[in-house]
């Protein structure tokens, strides 16, 4: 229903500072906020300063602002800005949190000017990071349109580049990459799990172990196929460090399937299967 445009519209009238203790987040507030969009706001706190006060209602309910405020909390701040929107029903609070979110992903970019833009940071040698934009968005911004490189072939056709003399990653090296862990090493291995987990769990194992012997495998990779009577045993130490770091209400899938060779079915697959049932 559209309003006059005589009526003016309620407008906050002064900016106050609050105990983060005090704020309370909205419990049915359905926008989520990854750790990583969280470090990505807690970095552009530290950079620009609190610049967008919370918006709360009369009783320091949060309306907008619930990523901000986690956000602090990992700066350790203690007091935060906030506007109180007290002209609101309480049916217009449950209505504004979901349209101020809304509206937002509603907005749109001119690829040309933010190109232009991000170049300019990076001519003053800014750290783009803190705009907000993955390495791969910023990348594909920055690109030379211009650029007529074969980058851009099929993959098929790209020669596979010869594995170095002294690789770069070896067996016990742990990458960290943003939120993400990735060890090199045998996942048979307790003590290399135990490492990689810490004291998380994980919510779903998705493997993919090799096959027997119905295939052959480079040998300079070390690994030796797995004759079909011997690969239960082989793959038990596999199983156990999946039930140690697989959470209570996890979720599990062996990628793995049958041959036939002589005119007989292997029966290994199946054999794994009623493993993990009896066990």
């Amino acid at each position: 229903m559209n309003k006059p445009a005589s009526i003016t519209p309620a407008m906050a009238k002064q900016i106050e500072l609050w105990p983060i203790d005090r704020l309370v987040p909205y419990a049915r507030n359905a926008r989520t906020h990854s750790a990583a969009q969280i470090a990505q706001i807690a970095a552009s706190i530290a950079e620009f300063g609190f610049t967008a006060p919370l918006l709360v209602d009369s009783g320091a309910g949060i309306l907008a602002g619930h990523g901000r405020l986690l956000a602090a909390r990992q700066l350790g701040l203690t007091e935060l800005p906030v506007i109180v929107l007290d002209h609101l029903s309480d049916t217009q609070k449950r209505a504004y949190i979901l349209c101020d979110n809304r509206l937002a992903l509603a907005a749109g970019w001119n690829d040309e000017l933010l190109a232009e833009e991000l170049a300019a940071l990076e001519a003053e040698e800014y750290d783009l990071s803190l705009t907000g934009f993955s390495a791969q968005e910023l990348e594909a911004l920055l690109a030379d349109p211009d650029d007529t490189t074969p980058d851009s072939e099929p993959e098929s056709a790209q020669a596979v580049p010869e594995a170095p003399v002294d690789p770069v990653t070896r067996p016990g090296d742990l990458w960290r990459i943003g939120p993400h862990r990735l060890l090199c090493g045998d996942c048979r291995e307790f003590r290399a799990m135990a490492r990689l987990f810490e004291t998380a769990k994980a919510n779903v194992v998705i493997t993919s172990p090799p096959y027997a012997t119905q295939r052959e495998y480079d040998p300079s990779s070390g690994f030796r196929p797995i004759p079909p009577e011997e690969y239960v045993a082989w793959y038990r130490d596999v199983a156990a460090n999946i039930q140690t770091i697989l959470a209570g209400d996890g979720s599990y899938f062996l990628n793995i399937k049958e041959h036939a060779a002589g005119g007989q079915r292997s029966l290994y697959v199946k054999d794994l299967v009623l493993a993990h049932v009896r066990q």
